[in-house]
């Protein structure tokens, strides 16, 4: 018999084993994620650290915020350098661009300085201009919290509908099982002949029911899921495992009128749009001062060699100036440009009143709706003791011979019923109180 070498021994040891564990990273791979638990609270604060809405809020505000620097450096001096070397006709240098001694209007020269420009009065433009950028700020940052809170708002809706899916998937689960019960023992009495083709058939269908509505529950939690992650932003398909909250109804709601009032003075959107019209105010100020004169200062210190010229070595060192700007006439350009900044005012204080009738309708809606919530949740409760009761009855008095299949399989239905709409009821009212704390501008940060 043909002896193996040690060697060739370990070389199959070798590749047993290298491909053991490419077995095992295949299995590895092919394992689902487990889901890690999500409370609300947690849902909520994933959202506002990472969906990309918030952040695109945030990079407004931002900008909003450089324009306000923009617009305040006007205040202070504007200091520059400039510098030609220059041999030609005088004014075909103008297209650089370039202030103080470059921009003499010699033949010949050499020459650099540094440029001191100061806007010294304007009638009040780089004071309009600053105000209004600032109120586009403050715009912009109530905008940006207006975001947050409609995103908490979307996360609250999918959570909930989330939790109801899985309960009416529940729901369903416990149904099939009491139902597949139930068709056992129909087979088991039609066999015996204690019941007809009829009762049969009954259980079967009632069977195949329950089947289909728990395949629609997993449907609509998967879907659920995938809206959850599109609320929260973020981004793949992880698996979480939701908490549900403790449900507290609220039983004495402040007075409508008090609650529209509430939204409209604290609703992040409202003061929004309450800075906007300041900033188009301020903007409508600004086009009228566009129309007032100017009055700027400008002065250049530096060198430069002027030959062929009259000017003076004591005079080639510096220069200094004031100007004024009266505009007379402009073929209706301010005119027009005031007429444009009035109108935007207008346009945007018709929004704010349309705004204030908006949240007064989102208002009202959700007062509404979450107080005939609060009813239908204490009659839910009820009907499903209710349901529950009656239906272990039938099957106590089908034990009994005293009831028929036909009987048990109503009271489950009614029971089956009964659940739903309970559930349904319950995750309804968590929503429309979301919906109200949103509308009224009092959605709680997350614990």
């Amino acid at each position: 018999m043909r002896r193996r070498s040690p060697f060739g021994l370990t070389l199959i040891f070798i590749a047993v084993m290298a491909l053991q564990g490419h077995n095992a990273q295949a299995q590895e791979k092919i394992q689902p994620t487990q889901a890690r638990p999500l409370s609300l609270d947690d849902a909520i604060l994933i959202a506002l650290k990472g969906h990309p809405a918030v952040r695109e809020a945030e990079d407004a505000v931002t900008a909003a915020e450089a324009e306000v620097k923009q617009a305040r450096a006007n205040y202070f001096p504007q200091l520059s350098f400039s510098g030609i070397a220059k041999v030609g006709l005088s004014g075909a240098t103008g297209a650089l661009g370039l202030p103080g001694f470059p921009a003499s209007p010699f033949y010949r020269n050499l020459a650099y300085s540094a440029n001191w420009y100061q806007n010294i009065f304007d009638f009040g433009r780089t004071k309009h201009l600053v105000a209004s950028q600032r109120a586009l700020a403050e715009s912009a940052r109530f905008k940006s919290k207006a975001e947050q809170e409609r995103i908490v708002l979307a996360v609250k809706r999918s959570y909930f509908a989330v939790l109801e899916a899985q309960q009416l998937q529940r729901v369903a689960e416990a149904t099939i099982r009491e139902r597949s019960l139930k068709l056992k023992l129909a087979q088991a009495s039609f066999e015996q002949g204690l019941q007809s083709q009829m009762e049969l058939d009954l259980a079967d269908a009632s069977s195949v029911e329950a089947e289909a509505s728990l395949s629609a529950a997993r449907g609509a939690v998967g879907k659920g899921l995938a809206a959850l992650r599109v609320a929260m932003g973020v981004d793949g398909a992880p698996g979480y495992e939701l908490q549900v909250p403790q449900i507290e109804a609220v039983n004495n709601l402040p007075p409508l009128e008090d609650m529209v009032e509430m939204g409209i003075k604290n609703r992040p959107d409202a003061q929004a749009m309450e800075w906007k019209v300041r900033a188009f105010a301020e903007q409508a100020d600004l086009a009228h001062s566009d129309r007032l004169p100017a009055i700027n200062g400008f002065g250049a210190g530096g060198q430069g060699r002027f030959n062929g010229t009259t000017v003076k070595p004591d005079q080639q060192h510096g220069v200094g100036a004031a100007g004024l700007l009266i505009p007379i006439f402009t073929g209706g350009r301010l005119e027009a440009a005031q007429q444009e900044a009035q109108a935007e005012l207008d346009a945007t204080l018709s929004r704010q009143v349309e705004l204030k009738q908006q949240i007064r309708e989102e208002v009202t809606d959700a007062y509404y709706e979450l107080t005939e919530l609060t009813a239908r949740m204490r009659a839910a409760e009820q009907q499903r003791r209710a349901a529950s009761e009656e239906f272990l009855s039938e099957q106590a008095r089908y034990k009994m011979q005293l009831a028929s299949l036909l009987d048990v399989s109503t009271a489950e239905a009614g029971k089956t019923t009964a659940e739903t709409s309970y559930a349904r009821t319950q995750f309804d009212y968590q929503r429309a109180r979301a919906a109200l704390e949103f509308a009224t501008g009092k959605t709680p940060a997350p614990r």
